[in-house]
């Protein structure tokens, strides 16, 4: 959930948090690839009492499994394949600091907004 990441930031004090979501789509050619890039990129179970190696049979039956569920006919290269989908998250908020301009009382003023005038120049 995207308040979750809002919360975190607020939380750590920090204040006008922003919140952005990019979905991606990645084409692998089967599974086996996914699985090496999922664990180069340290990705793993985190379970405590997860088992040392997953034994072939479960593997090439997820293999089967995932490559139904989510099969990729429409290629760009035409040959299918399989695609996993990923969420990057991108958030950013403002902390204060004792340096920062602090902004002038409300009123206070030197000049109207109807006193800026707007030439044009010829180019």
């Amino acid at each position: 959930d995207l308040s979750n990441v809002g919360s975190l930031l607020t939380g750590t004090g920090f204040k006008l948090p922003t919140i952005d979501v990019d979905d991606i789509q990645i084409g692998y050619p089967n599974m086996m690839v996914l699985m090496e890039h999922l664990g180069r990129m340290g990705e793993g179970n985190a379970c405590l009492n997860r088992k040392e190696r997953v034994g072939l049979g479960t593997f090439v039956g997820a293999a089967c499994l995932y490559d139904e569920l989510y099969s990729d006919e429409d290629g760009e290269d035409g040959d299918g394949g399989i695609v996993a989908s990923a969420q990057i998250i991108y958030g950013i908020a403002w902390k204060e600091h004792e340096a920062q301009p602090k902004p002038l009382e409300r009123g206070s003023a030197t000049h109207k907004m109807t006193d800026i005038a707007v030439t044009k120049t010829k180019g």
